[in-house]
């Protein structure tokens, strides 16, 4: 969804009128004063100030003034520029993420060193992003980039993200699922298992055959860049903007139990 922010900046109508006649009033006291100013140079030097000579020096201020506003509208558009090609990149990048996700998610036999591959790519291009969408200051500019990373987020992301699963990997990596006596069976319907929210199961159940066979030591070990990943897309600090307008709040426990797990066993070990 297209969510904009508030703008403490933006003014409402009552203030717009009282800016008019605020500026209007400025404007009449400098005349006042420029008159005063006069009257009083041509009192100390005698001379008689004619009508010519007011309206030309009207007319150099008047000019200060149009190039100081030249140069005010000048470096306005310069900075709408920039805004366009920073939010121009940031749908690139976005572009990448979901590409990159979808692509990931073609590949059922997936190995350690896939996921790896993809974690490494994925966290480069969430670097890169939040660089740019920091740059960020218009607000319907983020407003769509919030909507473009939220989509990508969802839809291609998460998705592939759900594919990662221990005992999918097991299989791809001709891991035996069963040993000395202790097996996904008995992990699965384990008590701290079982007694977790649904949507935490898997997360649980992961972490509990990471921790429990021998193998799951080894396999934790080979996992990199975990803590960068989440980082830039399930941290709450760095995320916090994207998710602006949005109920939901993220969770790599939730959407990715594989990488979760290994990420919190690997702390332990």
């Amino acid at each position: 969804m297209l969510i904009e922010k508030s703008n403490k900046n933006k003014k409402k109508r009552y203030e717009v009128v009282f800016d008019f006649f605020a500026y209007g009033y400025i404007a009449l006291i400098v005349i006042i004063l420029f008159s005063f100013a006069l009257n009083v140079i041509a009192t100390i030097t005698g001379d008689e100030i004619e009508g010519i000579d007011v309206l030309n020096s009207l007319a150099h201020i008047a000019t200060a003034f149009a190039f100081i506003f030249a140069v005010y509208q000048y470096r306005k558009n310069g900075e709408k520029e920039r805004q366009i090609i920073i939010a121009t990149e940031a749908k690139v990048l976005i572009s990448k993420m979901s590409s990159l996700a979808d692509d990931t998610k073609k590949n059922t036999l997936y190995t350690i060193e896939d996921i790896n591959k993809f974690i490494c790519l994925m966290t480069n291009l969430g670097s890169d992003f939040l660089v740019l969408y920091n740059a960020l200051t218009d607000d319907i500019h983020k407003g769509m980039i919030r909507m473009r990373w939220q989509d990508m987020h969802y839809n291609h992301l998460s998705k592939t993200l759900a594919l990662f699963r221990i005992e999918s990997l097991f299989d791809n990596l001709g891991l035996d699922k069963n040993f000395r006596g202790y097996s996904f069976f008995n992990a699965r319907f384990d008590t701290s298992v079982q007694q977790q929210v649904k949507s935490l199961q898997e997360y649980y159940f992961t972490k509990k055959v990471l921790t429990e066979m021998s193998i799951g030591e080894e396999i934790v070990a080979t996992f990199v860049d975990l803590d960068l990943f989440h980082t830039y897309f399930f941290d709450r600090d760095e995320t916090n903007d994207l998710m602006y307008g949005s109920f939901s709040i993220l969770s790599l426990k939730a959407s990715a139990p594989l990488l979760a797990a290994a990420k919190d066993v690997n702390k332990k070990v």
